[in-house]
């Protein structure tokens, strides 16, 4: 979901939400949290058929297990939230549509760099995360190709700080205007580069339909 507004008459505010998509080992991790919960549970009230006095400890045992199982589901439910206003960026977390965290504030005009964070070709990461004392993590997905990855000056933490996202094309044009001239020719280029493959993508799948 994607909302654009007006401040007094500028167009100087922009919200994008991203909704978190996990990888296959996420959701296992997720499946098999749930699987250990419903195991202890059953274990308890097998247990209390057999020896009596175990049957409040059955009770209490699927009481938190059923609230265990539920913030488990709720809480595995991500967004982030991007806000641009005034040439600043502020980017939340927000769990089970209603927990928020920010993450970092940032001055677009003070990024260093800027880049896709996979690279098509070789599906490797076009920069190194340990070389920052400071990682931030408000993308769709670490494996997707449209994720990004900034180098900032976080307001929060005031430390030099790697984040990844993935910014829909609104947001990437917000950011534009305030980033010096060489991360601009690298961004134009970027953009090329896209435009290339978005026009190379439908041509292979008409090749490989045939």
């Amino acid at each position: 979901m994607d909302k654009l507004m007006d401040l007094g008459h500028m167009d100087n505010y922009y919200e994008q939400i991203v909704k978190k998509k996990f990888t296959a080992n996420q959701l296992m991790t997720i499946v098999m949290g749930i699987c250990g919960i419903v195991l202890v549970i059953v274990l308890c009230v097998f247990f209390s058929k057999r020896i009596p006095a175990l049957v409040p400890v059955s009770l209490i045992a699927l009481g938190v297990g059923v609230w265990l199982i539920y913030t488990l589901i709720k809480n595995s439910g991500v967004e982030y939230e991007y806000t641009f206003v005034m040439g600043e960026m502020r980017i939340e977390r927000i769990k089970g549509k209603s927990k928020r965290r920010k993450i970092t504030a940032f001055d677009v005009k003070d990024i260093d760099d800027l880049g896709k964070y996979i690279d098509r070709e070789t599906g490797k990461r076009n920069v190194d995360p340990s070389k920052f004392g400071v990682v931030l993590h408000a993308e769709e997905n670490d494996v997707n190709l449209n994720t990004y990855y900034l180098v900032i000056h976080d307001k929060i933490r005031h430390k030099r700080a790697l984040i990844t996202l993935t910014p829909n094309n609104t947001t990437l044009e917000k950011i534009r205007p305030f980033l010096s001239v060489e991360l601009k020719k690298k961004y134009l280029k970027l953009m090329k580069e896209e435009e290339k493959n978005a026009v190379k993508a439908p041509a292979e799948t008409a090749v490989n339909d045939n």
